[in-house]
């Protein structure tokens, strides 16, 4: 996940804690740290592979296709060849009707409904893939589907809680526990020839904010879990084949619609009396205008999210973690993962 600056801050780090780096001494570290920069490069790139695997007869499930990363990465593996399998959560929707479209008499592009949430539905979903497997099986699983809810603590009803929790994270472990037996059972040709290289993948929409968290608590929280959860499935998974990858974008705001426009009134009328003399509208405003400008400020094109998924898809050798972020939000969270509380806490919350 954090490259070459997570080695300097990782020694950083660690001498701290040992008691070894006192006041102002740490420049001197500064300089053989720095020298032995290339030659962690050489050991974290040896052996990479720019190979791809061939596509043909192979197929990919992506949930949460209806609009942003699932819907452009849709169109992506499509066009690369392969037999795409896009659920959306409205079947009949605009943005179904579109992929339908792309799609036209070819029959490697299938739309069909999924509510991450409902384990009705992703049974149907894995015996309509069951009928439709192109001849190499099921290569991958991207789990995209997710929603993102903004405010303190107590602004949020545990129904609110709960949903954001059910799509996000155990949406993921749910369509992971259903389709990961058929990317399995489809590698087992593959594992005896090329020991494990042409493995299959499962793929985790994670966020930025699994570390930074401003004002989306329990976005940050499902977050945080399904970092912990693609992990442990990469280490499990690995005697198998089955190559795991978290994806990690920054703010995306405007090439997903994940989190829209927000207004005084639409906080402030479900209040009750308690919140609302607890928080007075002057923070409330405040606090707005801050998502709102988080939001603004998003990125427009998600082609660069869509290239690294499309990586952890067909490269010989995918990265764990793919941070897609620009550097003012690597740095934040690298302080993040790296500082300890105190100076945690003074970076973000001061």
């Amino acid at each position: 996940m954090f490259g070459i600056p997570s080695f300097f801050l990782f020694f950083f780090a660690l001498s701290m804690a040992l008691g070894l780096i006192n006041d102002w001494s740490y420049l001197l570290w500064v300089a053989p740290l720095l020298g032995l920069l290339p030659v962690w490069r050489k050991i974290a790139f040896f052996g990479a592979s720019d190979k791809r695997i061939a596509v043909a007869g192979k197929a990919v499930l992506i949930t949460g296709c209806d609009t942003g990363f699932g819907h452009s990465l849709a169109l992506r593996l499509f066009s690369l060849g392969f037999t795409v399998f896009a659920t959306c959560l409205f079947p009949d929707g605009e943005g179904a009707q579109r992929l339908r479209q792309e799609a036209g008499s070819s029959c490697r592009l299938h739309v069909l409904k999924l509510d991450v949430t409902q384990d009705q539905d992703v049974a149907e979903a894995k015996e309509f893939v069951l009928k439709n497997m192109p001849e190499n099986g099921l290569w991958g699983l991207v789990n995209n589907a997710g929603i993102m809810l903004v405010g303190p603590i107590e602004w949020i009803s545990f129904d609110e809680c709960k949903n954001v929790i059910d799509v996000n994270l155990l949406g993921s472990i749910r369509t992971t526990l259903t389709f990961l037996p058929l990317i399995k059972k489809s590698q087992e040709q593959y594992l005896q020839v090329l020991e494990g290289y042409w493995s299959g993948r499962l793929i985790f929409m994670s966020s930025t904010f699994a570390f930074i968290e401003r004002g989306n608590i329990f976005y940050s929280l499902s977050k945080n879990a399904l970092e912990k959860y693609g992990d442990m499935l990469r280490h499990e998974l690995k005697k198998f084949g089955v190559k795991v990858s978290l994806i990690e974008p920054g703010n995306y705001a405007l090439a997903t619609n994940i989190m829209p426009l927000h207004t005084i009134e639409q906080f402030w009328n479900k209040f009750d009396e308690e919140t609302k003399a607890s928080y007075s509208k002057t923070y409330l405003q405040s606090f707005v205008s801050y998502m709102n400008n988080q939001r603004n400020n998003g990125m427009h094109d998600s082609k660069e999210v869509i290239d690294a998924i499309t990586d952890a898809l067909l490269s010989q050798r995918p990265k764990a973690r793919y941070l897609v972020a620009t550097f003012r939000e690597k740095f934040l969270t690298y302080a993040s993962y790296y500082l300890p509380g105190f100076l945690k806490d003074l970076l973000f919350f001061a």
